[in-house]
């Protein structure tokens, strides 16, 4: 093993989560060093880069400027939430002049009807202002409660800056549905994940310089049906993005046996490891960890641990990119019958940005 390359130790377990430690960015990433191991968990080392170019700042870095209109604001807004709700349709409500009962822009967001047997909507009002307090909200979701059908979910976003107080009020207080806030520097991540939409809004700033915080944001952005996949090479390819690829490592010496008591719970009891990495213009971004389980029926991140079966919603998310191409094999059903949950809490403690 070489000598003059110092090595840092391996990411702790608690801190394995699909997260981006705060020292990466683009061709930083760990070289495996030591060939595999049979056992449990096997993996590589990282490699700190040294004397890195310092970049220039991106949309996930530093805010975009504020749009000088409320129209213009909207129109962003509009565009972010048919990202965010996976819903096409999002619509503006009414024109200038015309009662709106507070309401911006509705739209029937995906997660509120996976399961919905009738129409589920949520609404959202855009407000570029110079202050907000707890009392203009609750006067705003009082008119939103006219809105008809009442919304499930209501969703403030505002071209202000982040507010802690704000946030902990909004979250401690009783509302008649779901209520939530953006600021700028959140619609800001946002808009960075989504090239096109960044192109669109904001000319200058799609020309700036990528980094690794980026490109995880634009892979959670994502959504399944955003890849082609090419079985032969492993290779997930953005279809908007050419540069942003998830691939398979298919070497032999890195899919190796894994074995934990939870993959026992399929048919098939055998297990393979399978590294995942996520890659930007030919770099390495992220190294990622999961498991092809049932025959290579399934595809699942490891959990915490032996006896902590749980994701990230990050984690999560990749893998319904990742199962996609499976077909008659849900990555839900997989995630059940490893007895494997998803906890939104492990989110806030990884570095994701």
């Amino acid at each position: 093993m070489p000598t003059s390359q110092p090595y840092n130790p391996p990411v702790p377990l608690h801190r394995r989560l699909f997260g981006v430690s705060c020292r990466l960015s683009i061709g930083c990433i760990g070289r495996q060093r030591h060939p595999p191991q049979s056992g449990y968990r096997t993996r590589p080392y990282s490699v700190s880069q040294q004397n890195q170019t310092p970049r220039m700042p991106s949309p996930s870095t530093s805010k975009l400027p504020i749009p000088r209109s409320w129209e213009e604001f909207e129109d962003i807004c509009a565009d972010v939430l048919k990202r965010i709700w996976h819903d096409p349709y999002v619509t503006r409500n009414g024109r200038t002049g015309q009662g709106q009962n507070g309401v911006d822009i509705f739209g029937r967001p995906q997660h509120l009807n996976v399961r919905a047997t009738t129409p589920v909507f949520a609404v959202a009002q855009c407000k570029a202002v110079e202050a907000l307090s707890l009392y203009d909200i609750k006067c705003e979701v009082a008119r939103a409660k006219l809105f008809a059908p009442v919304p499930a979910e209501y969703l403030l976003l505002t071209t202000l800056s982040r507010d802690v107080a704000l946030q902990a009020a909004v979250r401690e207080t009783q509302w008649p549905f779901s209520v939530r806030l953006m600021f700028w520097e959140d619609l800001s991540l946002e808009l960075s994940g989504h090239p096109d939409l960044l192109k669109k809004h904001f000319p200058a700033w799609a020309t700036a310089s990528v980094g690794a915080m980026d490109v995880i944001s634009r892979v959670l952005a994502s959504r399944p049906e955003d890849y082609t996949y090419d079985h032969e090479t492993g290779v997930f390819l953005h279809r908007l993005d050419v540069k942003l690829r998830i691939v398979l490592d298919r070497t032999e010496d890195n899919r190796i046996k894994f074995e934990e008591p939870w993959v026992c719970r399929f048919a098939d009891p055998k297990a393979t490891r399978q590294i995942v990495y996520i890659e930007y213009d030919s770099a390495r971004v992220k190294t990622l960890y999961f498991v092809y389980v049932d025959g290579f029926r399934y595809i699942i991140p490891f959990p915490r641990a032996q006896a902590d079966l749980q994701i990230s919603k990050a984690q999560y998310h990749l893998g319904c990119i990742l199962s996609h191409p499976i077909y008659g094999y849900s990555f839900d059903e997989g995630l059940r019958r490893a007895g494997i949950v998803v906890d939104d809490a492990l989110d806030s403690a990884a570095s994701i940005g």
